[in-house]
C-alpha cells in the first residue's frame, strides 16, 4: 500500500465509525433511557424524593449538586526523530454540596447508566479524553475527531453522599470531552 494514502485511509475509517456511532445514537435516543440527556433539576431545599437508584435503600434529597464547570488541558511530550506523544484531559468540578462528606460518580453511555459508582472526596474529577502519537508537524493529530465521539458515547453525572444513609439528586449528565467553563 502506498503510505502516501495511509493517513487518508485512516481518516476515513474513522469518519465511517463517527458516522455508524451518530447512526446508532440517534436510534438509541428514541428510547427516552438511553440518552445522555440532562437530568431534570429539581426546586430547591432539601425535601425527599425518590431515588433513581435504590442500592442499599438511601434516601434522596433535594436539590442536585450544580455549579458544574467542565475544561479541557492538552500534555505534549516531544520524542525523537520528530514525534509528538500528547494527551488531552477532561476535568469536571462542581461546587460544594452543604454536608457533604463525599461525593458519587456515574457514568451514563448511550447504551445506558453504569451501574458502579466512583466515590471520592474531592470536588473534581479529571480523566484522559484523547491521545495520539505522530509527527510533530502534525500537532495533535484527530483530536477533535476523537473528543466528539467521546461527546456522544460518554457523560458523567455527580451526586453528593450525606449523612445517615442521604445523598442529594444527581446532577445534569456532563458530556466528556465538553467544555461549559461558567
Amino acid at each position: 500500500m502506498n503510505l502516501k494514502i495511509l493517513p487518508l485511509v485512516q481518516l476515513q475509517c474513522l469518519r465511517l465509525i463517527l458516522l455508524f456511532t451518530l447512526i446508532f445514537g440517534l436510534m438509541l435516543s428514541l428510547d427516552d433511557g438511553s440518552s445522555i440527556a440532562a437530568q431534570k433539576v429539581g426546586k430547591p431545599g432539601f425535601d425527599l424524593v425518590n431515588a433513581d437508584i435504590t442500592s442499599n435503600q438511601v434516601q434522596v434529597v433535594e436539590p442536585p449538586i450544580t455549579g458544574l464547570t467542565s475544561t479541557l488541558s492538552d500534555e505534549v511530550k516531544e520524542l525523537p526523530t520528530e514525534l509528538i506523544r500528547w494527551s488531552t484531559y477532561w476535568q469536571l468540578c462542581w461546587q460544594p454540596y452543604p454536608e457533604a462528606k463525599e461525593y458519587e460518580l456515574q457514568a451514563v453511555f448511550m447504551e445506558g447508566k453504569s451501574p458502579k459508582l466512583r466515590r471520592q472526596s474531592d470536588r473534581c474529577f479529571r480523566i484522559q479524553a484523547a491521545s495520539n502519537e505522530n509527527q510533530k508537524s502534525q500537532g495533535l493529530l484527530n483530536r477533535e475527531l476523537i473528543l466528539l465521539m467521546h461527546k456522544i458515547q460518554l457523560g458523567y453525572r455527580v451526586r453528593a453522599v450525606l449523612d445517615d444513609n442521604h445523598v442529594s439528586q444527581w446532577s445534569e449528565v456532563m458530556a466528556v470531552g465538553a467544555t461549559n467553563v461558567t
